[in-house]
């Protein structure tokens, strides 16, 4: 029976979302496999976690300057980044080295559990194929390892910014990390289903499930947008964005919390607006509907958004408005943005599936292990 490690990290949703999305393809490929969680926080130490969230929380949401900053900074300085992944890689490795065992596989979804994995492989201490989903659409120097089999990114677009955070490293495309309920489907039927009108013009918001920026403002902006629209905004556990949602008068508005309906959700949409370009950008994708990126938050938003406008993938509503005047257009123009969704066809088209990814990362442990040899 074959042993399969998925190290992922509780940061939000995002990287455990592409962690079950990888779990499921090992499940297609090996029904018997046997396959073991870690969250690389949790293996950093007690109260990594709590501590990590918390920072990284209060760099969206009030000093997003200093999350710019560091962001640029591990771009700028070479040396920065390699002493920023050392560091965590000899702090998250040598905890992990207590406790890996021997794994047939090892599929990393979170940076800083990529780093310890580099750090084993350069301490001799992991021989099984280790592959690396970068499931933000652009890679920054904490995603990329020389040391890994294969670091995966989300399009083509990505794998120049990938190779120049580490030239060198091994770098393949990926389908989109998502579950297999991602998919295209009847819109109308899911429409009924979800008490949603068969005849409106559905925008689906969503920012994780931190319920990060400017969501209120990208409710109110759709609602201007057209009569037809129907904003459905899911809050995940943002209590309080979702209380500060149903004072808003419109009935047109519908407010989730949290949802095992999302795949649903998307599939009812036309449109995605979302402001991170993580996971809800990827099953948005999947699903064949275009993504809208409102007011992109700090650092890996911004450059999240870049890239999908670059790939034909999303359009980017930075300024008052703009979210308003493109939903507008949409509503009146149906097939305006047509490209968009068959960029996302072609796409997923030449990716294939999570199955040819991890068929690739396979390909690659042998040529590694045979050069080795």
């Amino acid at each position: 029976m074959k042993q399969v490690l998925v190290l992922s990290a509780t940061m939000g949703e995002g990287h455990n979302a592409t962690g079950r999305a990888l779990a499921e393809a090992v499940h297609r490929r090996w029904p018997e496999a046997e396959i073991r969680w870690l969250d690389a926080l949790d293996v950093m130490g007690p109260g990594v976690g709590p501590l990590f969230r918390q920072i990284y929380v209060t760099n969206v949401r009030r000093t997003p300057w200093l999350y710019e900053l560091f962001y640029s900074l591990l771009w700028r300085s070479r040396w920065f980044a390699a002493a920023c992944k050392r560091f965590t890689g000899a702090w998250c490795g040598r905890r992990l080295a207590r406790i890996v065992g021997q794994p047939d596989l090892v599929l990393s979804t979170y940076p800083l559990g990529t780093a310890g994995l580099e750090w084993l492989r350069r301490h001799g201490r992991l021989p099984a194929p280790v592959g690396a989903w970068i499931s933000d659409f652009a890679p920054h120097p904490f995603w990329v390892y020389g040391r890994v089999d294969l670091n995966l990114v989300m399009h083509p677009v990505a794998i120049p910014p990938a190779v120049r955070c580490v030239p060198g490293a091994p770098v393949a495309v990926s389908a989109p990390p998502v579950r297999a309920v991602f998919r295209p489907g009847d819109s109308a039927a899911v429409r009924r289903r979800l008490g949603l009108p068969p005849a409106a013009f559905v925008a689906l918001v969503s920012c994780g499930s931190l319920g990060f920026g400017q969501v209120e403002a990208a409710a109110r902006e759709l609602l201007a947008a057209h009569p037809s629209v129907v904003p459905v905004v899911v809050c995940g556990r943002n209590e309080r964005l979702a209380r500060a949602l149903r004072r808003l008068t419109d009935a047109r508005l519908r407010v989730l919390g949290w949802t095992d309906e999302m795949p649903a959700y998307t599939v009812a949409a036309d449109v995605v607006v979302t402001n991170a370009g993580g996971a809800t950008g990827l099953e948005a994708l999947a699903c064949g509907r275009p993504v809208l990126m409102h007011r992109p938050i700090a650092a890996h938003g911004r450059a999240n958004a870049r890239l999908m406008a670059e790939a034909g993938l999303a359009v980017v509503c930075e300024a008052d408005g703009e979210l308003t005047r493109a939903v507008g257009h949409l509503v009146e123009t149906p097939g305006a943005w047509k490209s968009l969704a068959e960029a996302a066809a072609r796409h997923l088209e030449s990716a294939g599936d999570l199955d040819v990814a991890l068929s690739a990362l396979l390909r690659q442990a042998a040529c590694h292990r045979a050069t080795a040899g």
